[in-house]
């Protein structure tokens, strides 16, 4: 009865992998088969025989318990991996996200390919565990991509900040008399913070990932007024230059610049500034109209902050 028990388990098991009912099935009948021989009493002729069937039907055995371990494992490990990549998936749906949602997504593909690799040969799922593994390490890698972009990201809006935050420090200085500059910074200091400001945007430009973030379309804005604003003294200069003769009569002195000369539809329309009329035409005073710009770019650059820390 144990020899055909195990000639049964045997032929159960044929041509492998099998599911876990097969292998429970074979190593049900290994046990029996064990038992069998177990029962047989050392004082039978065949004792010694029996003993020698016993050494390996138990090696049999636990080799079946073994294969039978591997296949539980393999199915639990594959359905897991599977639930916890399609939260993965779920997770950065309908992006722009924050870099906490894509951490998050990120440790879910993480464990979702430990769970794949632990998946051991020649099991019924390890072939299309393998095929999966590959998509979800290709899935990883693009989170940790992102993780990435997103990390150089709020880098460049750290810097941003603090240099509209050092810009404004200036003005305070200068609105209460702390610096002999009345605009709170001079033309050329001024250019080049313009200057930084339009290279940390190419930064963002640089980077498809992140270029579409709603809080750098605030950025963008706020560069956008910064320039115009750069754009205004620029004209100033170029018209004191081009009319050093007028350099008596005031409008320098007081640093007034032709509304004529610049964008005056978006000036007016956009910035609230003070106009003045004049016999020379209409003017508009080149620190006031700043500052008002100044302003409008700082509301910019707080919504950029807000829209970062609400993600």
């Amino acid at each position: 009865m144990a020899r055909q028990l195990a000639w049964e388990a045997a032929v159960l098991v044929q041509e492998p992998p099998h599911p876990a009912e097969r292998w429970q099935a074979a190593r049900g009948k290994w046990r029996q088969a064990v038992r069998l021989l177990e029962s047989i009493p050392q004082s039978s002729p065949i004792f010694k025989q029996a003993q020698q069937k016993l050494a390996d039907y138990r090696m049999r055995y636990d080799a079946i318990t073994q294969r039978l371990t591997d296949e539980e494992l393999a199915m639990d490990n594959f359905n897991q991996a599977q639930t916890v990549a399609w939260q993965a998936a779920v997770t950065v749906q309908d992006p722009p996200h924050s870099l906490e949602v894509w951490q998050r997504a990120s440790e879910r593909w993480g464990r979702a390919t430990r769970l794949m690799s632990a998946i051991p040969p020649l099991t019924t799922v390890s072939a299309a565990a393998q095929e999966k593994l590959a998509g979800y390490r290709q899935n990883y890698q693009a989170i940790a991509h992102r993780i990435q972009a997103e990390k150089a990201f709020l880098s460049t809006v750290e810097a941003f900040s603090a240099s509209v935050t050092r810009l404004n420090t200036l003005q305070t200085k200068a609105l209460t008399g702390q610096t002999e500059d009345p605009i709170g910074i001079d033309y050329k200091d001024y250019q080049t913070f313009v200057r930084s400001l339009q290279a940390l945007q190419q930064e963002i430009e640089n980077s498809p990932i992140t270029k579409n973030n709603p809080a750098y379309a605030e950025m963008k804005t706020a560069i956008a007024d910064y320039e115009f604003a750069l754009t205004i003294w620029q004209t100033y200069l170029r018209h004191k230059e081009a009319n050093a003769d007028w350099l008596q009569n005031g409008d320098f002195f007081n640093r007034l610049v032709p509304l004529s000369l610049i964008d005056g539809d978006r000036l007016l329309q956009t910035y609230d500034v003070e106009v003045r009329q004049g016999i020379r035409g209409a003017k508009v005073p080149l620190k006031s109209t700043v500052w008002a710009i100044w302003e409008k770019a700082d509301e910019h650059a707080r919504a950029t902050q807000q829209k970062v820390s609400a993600r």
